[in-house]
């Protein structure tokens, strides 16, 4: 297992992720799946240890953040900033690499939700962390990729 700082921001009045150390079980269950491990770089699978934000907040403060970063006015239930995976100069500094950041609306997450409110919440973390390792869905192909591995993470993570 390898070291993981997590800080978690939580911006969103009433809200309170239960869990750090069901975040950290997320991430490595996501870097341990074989269909993940053969596609990370050599520096990412090199390292020691990792860092990442997560920021839980509402669709007012997410759907500005849209608008300033992508150009897109509306509220979104997850956008990343990835700090690694978005630069082909990445490099880990003491044999740490900073992922980036996940931020999550609240508001948009409990509209969304199918399952429970906290498996969409644990989704959405899923999927940020995908796309903080550099996984995207441009294509079917990718999209088909992306939601079949966050499924096997939130099933294992759900059914363990």
């Amino acid at each position: 297992m390898k070291k993981t700082n997590l800080s978690v921001l939580n911006n969103y009045k009433g809200f309170k992720y239960k869990s750090k150390a069901k975040i950290l079980k997320i991430f490595n269950g996501i870097i341990n799946e074989p269909s993940i491990i053969n596609k990370l770089n050599k520096v990412f699978i090199d390292a020691e240890k990792f860092s990442f934000d997560i920021v839980f907040t509402s669709d007012d403060e997410i759907k500005a953040i849209n608008r300033d970063y992508r150009n897109i006015d509306k509220a979104t239930d997850v956008i990343t900033f990835s700090l690694f995976a978005d630069d082909k100069n990445s490099f880990a500094i003491d044999n740490e690499i900073n992922l980036g950041e996940i931020i999550i609306s609240i508001d948009t997450a409990k509209r969304q939700a199918i399952k429970s409110y906290d498996v969409e919440i644990d989704t959405l973390i899923t999927h940020g962390i995908l796309h903080l390792l550099g996984f995207d869905h441009q294509t079917d192909e990718d999209y088909n990729f992306i939601v079949g591995v966050q499924n096997k993470i939130i099933e294992d993570l759900y059914n363990a």
